[in-house]
């Protein structure tokens, strides 16, 4: 440690037992040079001059005396003494390398290395020669004296007011940081989690933690309760401590908020709470922890004192209610016709197109209401519906906005309208600096006629915002299908609405002529029944839909990717890089996401350089999805690309459609390998080929609606590679994971008042 820091040492630090337990090495000495550091991922490059007793040894890849060190820190200053423990590894481009694992601030060896330090760049203002003379004047144990009393730098030669109080201000914050750091790292976090630690909580983190260590989980990002309850347990925290009941309460309903639930019942809160900690709580404490929680409004407590009591996040509770009662206010606005039978018919001969007395119907139903929902499955019309429905209403004057929930859904309504269309972030103007809406109550959107597409995707919180954006006077028309998946954050919008019965709903049902040729749209509509697809036979090439059996996972991982790479290409001209999407159920398995993902770039390849980041690798030629709206680059969730450069320093740059994107090493994990997705990763998207795994390893998610999701995604191709039998089990399974919203009720009950 540094003079007067008393932190935590690492587990096993200086003892050579230990050491040799976990065969990492030694290696201590001063910093010469910081030759890399990147704040976001702490990767960090050292040239180390090694103190004696931990030489190395010169040969043609090291100047006399110096070593280079690699591995992920807080930015160590130059000049600072430091201990490395990890081990010798051989980089293939820049040789020997002692690659660390933790890095511990040692106080100066002598005055020489305290001069050093003080007339690093850590430290402005002050060069070699004020560093000798305040060395000169305090002694070798300066750091702790200026830390102490600042005016003992008082009366040094050439040391100015100005430049002396920013050195003593430097010192406690350079001493205090390290002192942070220790203590946490002694807690077992990595560098990355006491990096974030203490850039969010501060220099005083460790009073913060050492008084409650689940502000851990509550305000760091990237730390979970399991970690901050591990560090809590390590602290010496009781069992049955009431902040770990609060604590607990509050992960458990956050975590089934991530399953898509709005609320949980009181009583079954109160139980998975128990399972988190054990049972080592007593039931009485979570009890009354549950009640002050709610006292303090960090939960919302609704319904009666038994076990029927709603417990929602404050959030989902307001936006729940929020939203039942702005769509409640809007259906009650009285909004004029903006066509009549006789306009619908006009254009639709215009068109050269025959509309059905149902269409007909659902474009004056939409034209005719302040807020309407248009439903239905693929091949129904729905695209035409939009069209109708968008023409019609800007030939009465009104000015039309176009969103969907992701980038790649808004292109396929830009594309389906022939009109702009953008994200539904976009058009409510988010600002990433102040991380809210600029469109709301108080300044709702320029527009007439509002229409949103792909709602299943919608979720509680951004349908709230959307509808708190929709003036009095604008008229909101929602199109979604309901027996797609629902949305991954929480809420179950689309089903609610249809469900509450007091929106107009308009739902499509009739396949028509040229979507009836299609084994794609056929199928997918025999799939919602539980009804095996049809199949081409043998031998048939001019079928869009096929199935290759394989009796088990390895098989079927096999096969897949020979039909994606090989039998695809060849049969129907398609470039498998670019048009073929494989979509699977689950991440793990050899018919994984992870494993398909891997083959598929071995399949690939394209090589040269590559790095490692998060556990991922990433190469030269991958292809890569992106995974949320970075608004300032302008590139969304759910836009695909290339990776076309990689630097040694870890940035990358990726070409996506219309602009190429450098990202910084720290910004690697907006990226996720994109030969292989998720279906909930596909939704919104279109891609001319699908390739779909179908195995019994699958069965926990095979689930009816999963598979009609994404069959839905292909618009000239659908292969299915695996069982017959996983695949049967899958259609006959309708459960679709019920979701725990009161959105319905909310919007019956706003209707009634």
């Amino acid at each position: 440690m540094l003079p007067g820091v008393d932190g935590d040492r690492r587990e096993g630090a200086g003892d050579p037992a230990e050491e040799a337990r976990d065969a990492r090495e030694v290696l201590q000495g001063l910093v010469e040079r910081v030759t890399y550091h990147d704040p976001e991922t702490l990767y960090t490059v050292l040239k180390l001059a090694p103190e004696k007793g931990y030489e190395v040894a010169s040969d043609d890849l090291f100047r006399p005396g110096r070593a280079s060190a690699v591995g992920r820190a807080v930015e160590p200053s130059e000049g600072l003494r430091v201990r490395l423990c990890g081990r010798w590894g051989e980089h293939r481009a820049h040789g020997k390398q002692f690659e660390f694992d933790s890095l511990e601030p040692l106080p100066p060896a002598d005055e020489r290395g305290l001069v050093r330090y003080l007339a690093s760049k850590a430290f402005d203002g002050i060069g070699e020669t004020l560093a000798q003379r305040i060395v000169e004047a305090l002694g070798s144990d300066a750091l702790e004296k200026i830390r102490t009393d600042a005016s003992c730098l008082n009366g040094i030669r050439g040391l100015r007011p100005d430049v002396a109080a920013t050195l003593a201000e430097t010192v406690v914050a350079e001493l205090d940081r390290h002192k942070a750091s220790a203590f946490l790292r002694g807690l077992s976090l990595g560098p990355w989690q006491a990096a974030t630690a203490l850039a969010t909580l501060g220099a005083d983190c460790e009073r913060r933690v050492r008084e409650d260590p689940y502000v851990l989980s509550d305000e760091v990002h990237g730390i979970g309760f399991k970690t901050a309850d591990k560090v809590a347990l390590e602290l010496g925290l009781a069992l049955d401590d009431p902040r770990r009941a609060r604590a607990g309460l509050l992960h458990a309903l956050e975590r089934d908020a991530d399953d898509g639930n709005s609320f949980l019942p009181r009583t079954e809160l109160l139980r998975k709470t128990s399972n988190l900690l054990d049972d080592a709580v007593d039931p009485a404490v979570l009890e009354t922890t549950l009640q002050e929680l709610h006292k303090r409004r960090e939960v919302v407590v609704e319904g009666q004192e038994d076990g029927d009591a709603r417990v929602y996040p404050p959030r989902l509770h307001h936006c729940e209610q929020g939203l039942a009662d702005r769509l409640t206010k809007l259906l009650a606005h009285e909004t004029p016709p903006l066509a009549d039978e006789a306009r619908v018919a006009a254009l639709a001969h215009e068109q050269g197109i025959e509309l059905h007395p149902d269409q007909s119907s659902a474009v004056l139903g939409l034209l005719s209401s302040p807020v309407a929902l248009l439903t239905g499955g693929p091949g129904v019309g729905k695209t035409t519906i939009l069209r109708f429905v968008v023409a019609l209403a800007e030939a009465a004057g009104c000015k039309v906005a176009l969103a969907s929930p992701t980038g790649r859904a808004a292109k396929r309504l830009a594309e389906a309208s022939g009109r702009d269309a953008s994200t539904v972030h976009r058009l409510l103007r988010y600002d990433p600096a102040e991380g809210g809406f600029q469109h709301g109550p108080d300044k709702p959107l320029e527009a007439d006629l509002v229409v949103v597409d792909e709602i299943s995707m919608l979720d509680l919180v951004i349908a709230y915002h959307l509808a708190g954006a929709i003036g009095d006077s604008t008229r909101l028309i929602l199109v979604g299908d309901p027996d797609q998946l629902p949305s991954v954050a929480a809420g179950n919008v689309l089903a609610d609405l249809i469900e509450s019965h007091v929106l107009p709903v308009h739902r499509l049902t009739r396949i028509y002529r040229q979507a009836a040729g299609s084994r794609i749209v056929t199928n997918a509509h025999h799939m919602l029944e539980g009804l095996p697809p049809d199949l081409p036979e043998r031998g048939d090439t001019d079928s869009d839909f096929y199935f290759f059996p394989a009796d088990d996972s390895e098989r079927a991982a096999d096969r897949l990717v020979e039909v994606v790479t090989e039998r695809v290409p060849r049969s129907f001209g398609l470039d498998w890089m670019r048009d073929v999407q494989v979509i699977a159920p689950m991440y793990r398995g050899a018919c994984g996401v992870d494993a398909l993902n891997d083959r598929l770039r071995e399949a690939n390849g394209v090589g040269g350089l590559e790095l490692q980041r998060g556990g991922r690798r990433w190469r030269l030629g991958d292809r890569v999805i992106h995974t949320r709206n970075d608004y300032e680059r302008e590139v969304f969730n759910g836009d695909m690309g290339r990776i076309v450069e990689v630097e040694p320093d870890g940035r990358l740059t990726v070409a996506f459609e219309n602009r190429r994107i450098e990202y910084q090493a720290g910004e690697i994990g907006d990226l996720m390998p994109a030969y292989a997705i998720t279906v909930h990763r596909s939704q919104g998207g279109e891609f001319p080929a699908v390739v779909i795994p179908v195995v019994p390893e699958h069965s926990l998610m095979l689930q009816r609606n999963l598979l009609y999701t994404a069959v839905t995604r292909a618009k000239r191709l659908v292969v299915l590679v695996g069982s017959w039998r996983a695949l049967c089990m899958g259609l006959e399974n309708q459960r679709r994971g019920e979701r725990r919203s009161a959105l319905a009720e909310r919007l019956r009950a706003a209707g009634e008042r």
